[in-house]
């Protein structure tokens, strides 16, 4: 197995601000396709986490046929002032460095307001996942 490498980037709904002290979640899938934590970060000043280095399958070694040639995960993002975001199926691919973007909703003033998680499944298209149409 080779490593792919994730970073998280969030920000603010209107992409204004970082979210500083995020707490960001990846979790693998197990082979009975349970989940385990496999990383936590928070995110830094600049509303990113440092480098997160993730099991993904050697491209030179993959037989697409039989394995993908990347691997999937799920991460959480966290913090108390603003809605979590789960992103589903996060793809990785070895040897390459991927970005995730996320933006968060803060909550209402105050204090109050929806913690309803958001969910996002990376691989949908249009304007509630990231993939393209």
């Amino acid at each position: 197995m080779a490593t792919g490498r994730l970073i998280v980037q969030t920000r603010t709904a209107g992409g204004a601000s970082p979210v500083i002290d995020a707490v960001v979640t990846v979790y693998c899938t197990n082979e009975d396709r349970s989940l385990r934590t496999c990383a936590t970060e928070r995110t830094n000043l600049n509303g990113s986490t440092g480098i997160i280095s993730l099991d993904a399958p050697s491209l030179a070694q993959s037989d697409p046929n039989l394995v993908p040639p990347f691997a999937t995960y799920r991460v959480d993002i966290d913090h108390p002032n603003y809605r979590p975001v789960t992103v589903l199926d996060v793809t990785l691919f070895s040897g390459i460095t991927t970005s995730l973007p996320v933006l968060m909703l803060p909550l209402e003033a105050g204090g109050g307001g929806d913690r309803r998680e958001i969910v996002i499944n990376s691989t949908e298209t249009g304007p509630s996942g990231s993939g393209r149409e």
